[in-house]
């Protein structure tokens, strides 16, 4: 009997968890089967993390590690849960630092003892890009890993996990490193010599302490907002009404337009006086049966206790005004962008709702920002693809810099590698020749007349390959950032 694709991505999930390595094909048909649930479900802005995921995934071995599984999958693991329908329960995670598979082998059934999960890491830098949105319950790090890397690289991860009220424990050889650990800020140090039960309490202990912890935080010490540790079970309880009387309820995300520029201009300190101002102004602008959560960054979320379109509008207007009129220093104002949908259904997931109030914040921006959007079909189904391609070692430069957002066209990234012929707006950023794919010049010229752009990353490159629209005239981050923006402005509406 053959099984249903979702059984197969199931398997492969539940392989991530348990096997220590796992074919790169089972990852490539994991992030098949998911670009085209994306696609059907017409959730296109998730469509350049995916490629981006893609990407990464082309440069590794047939073979990986779970380590190496895990954190390709990382950015995009949420997503798939959502589309699976699976219930992202909290978890207790604890993270095992060390260059030994056998070191976490020998603690894995007993952290699964304490009921926590444990995660497999075997570098300091795979640590540092974990994706914490789960915080875990705690870190364990073999001393080993110290030699690796400079001193201010362990302090910045002790500092970022103290924020995150993370237990930090040092798995040591003897007392020669207690002192640094401590130090270093770390929570506990374990000697051989400490016996393996001993450890087990000193780890429950601290666990339960992190336990403690992160149910006390639930509001955000900046703006005073719930934070998304509050969400969960906010959501369950206004979806449990929703189940016994039929009353739906309203999902609004709001975004602090331009905040990357007004944080470059005038500060972080700045930019967090705004934040908890803003807060502030919403909290003041919605009504007490309201809930207000900062979802991320500059990001709320706010659950309406109303579905009532009138009514919604005129609450959610009223937070854009009262943010538009507010008075900063420097005689500067600001705007919100957002995005609402109704929940009226039962059968979705909270992170399908926040999706779709997500892509109505998108269209919101690409419409000139400072507006409110109400995701609708058409929502959906009014987005052209533009696709930006250039080689993986350029994108890996340019990646935080690069516009992602356009009022009508959704901006994909993609390698030489995945380049196809098709009817869609491109542009091609062309590197140099002598480190870039020749056989992907032939196709290009081949193709040459479904190209909007290309662009030559220097006069050299335009001179020996006699294939462009325009020249950067400079290889730097600035520059192809600004000709990739001044074409995205040109294209038709």
């Amino acid at each position: 009997m053959l099984h249903q694709p979702t059984d197969r991505i199931h398997e492969i999930l539940f392989k991530l968890t348990e096997a220590r390595q796992l074919p790169k094909q089972e990852i490539d048909y994991l992030l098949d089967w998911m670009k085209t649930e994306v696609k059907t479900r017409r959730f296109m802005h998730l469509l350049e993390i995916f490629s981006r995921v893609e990407a990464d995934a082309r440069d590794l071995p047939a073979v990986l590690t779970q380590s190496e599984a895990t954190a390709l999958i990382a950015p995009v693991k949420r997503y798939i849960h959502t589309i699976l329908g699976i219930e992202q329960e909290e978890e207790d995670l604890v993270l095992i630092l060390s260059t030994s598979f056998s070191t976490f082998s020998r603690y894995k059934p007993r952290v699964e003892k304490l009921g926590a999960r444990p995660v497999f890491l075997q570098t300091l830098a795979e640590a540092v890009e974990y994706d914490y949105e789960d915080v875990p319950k705690a870190i364990m790090m073999d001393v080993e890993l110290w030699s690796n890397f400079r001193e201010r690289d362990i302090q910045s991860f002790v500092s970022k996990m103290k924020k995150l009220y993370v237990p930090l424990i040092v798995i040591g050889t003897n007392e020669h490193y207690r002192l640094a650990a401590y130090s270093y800020g770390f929570d506990d140090y374990w000697e051989s010599w400490i016996p393996m039960e001993e450890r087990l309490v000193r780890l429950g202990h601290h666990i339960e302490k992190a336990r403690l912890v992160s149910k006390a935080l639930l509001v955000d010490e900046l703006t005073g907002a719930f934070n998304r540790k509050y969400l969960k079970p906010t959501f369950s309880r206004f979806m449990s009404r929703l189940e016994r009387s039929g009353e739906s309820f309203t999902i609004a995300l709001l975004d602090i337009d331009h905040f990357k520029q007004l944080n470059d201009t005038f500060g972080h300190a700045y930019g967090d006086e705004v934040l908890h101002r803003v807060a502030e102004e919403i909290r003041l602008a919605i009504r007490s049966s309201d809930e207000l959560i900062r979802y991320g960054g500059e990001e709320f979320l706010v659950i309406l206790n109303v579905s009532d379109r009138q009514v919604v509008d005129t609450v959610l207007e009223r937070v854009r005004t009262r943010i538009e009129q507010m008075t900063f220093a420097y005689e500067h104002h600001v705007t919100v962008s957002i995005g609402y949908t109704r929940v009226c259904e039962t059968g979705l997931t909270l992170g399908e709702w926040c999706a779709y109030a997500d892509e109505a914040l998108y269209k919101a921006k690409r419409d000139g920002r400072n507006r409110i959007i109400r995701y609708s079909t058409a929502v959906r189904e009014e987005k052209r693809l533009a696709y930006v391609t250039m080689s993986p070692r350029k994108y890996a430069r340019l990646a935080d810099q690069l516009p992602k957002q356009h009022r009508r066209y959704e901006v994909i990234y993609r390698p030489y590698e995945a380049y196809v012929c098709n009817e869609h707006v491109e542009m091609f950023v062309l590197d140099e020749p002598e480190s870039s794919d020749v056989r992907t010049f032939s196709a290009v010229k081949e193709q040459r007349g479904k190209y909007s752009h290309i662009l030559a990353v220097t006069s050299r490159t335009a001179a020996k390959l006699g294939l462009y629209d325009d020249v950067s005239e400079a290889d730097s981050e600035a520059a192809i950032t600004e000709k990739i923006e001044q074409w995205l402005e040109k294209l038709p509406d």
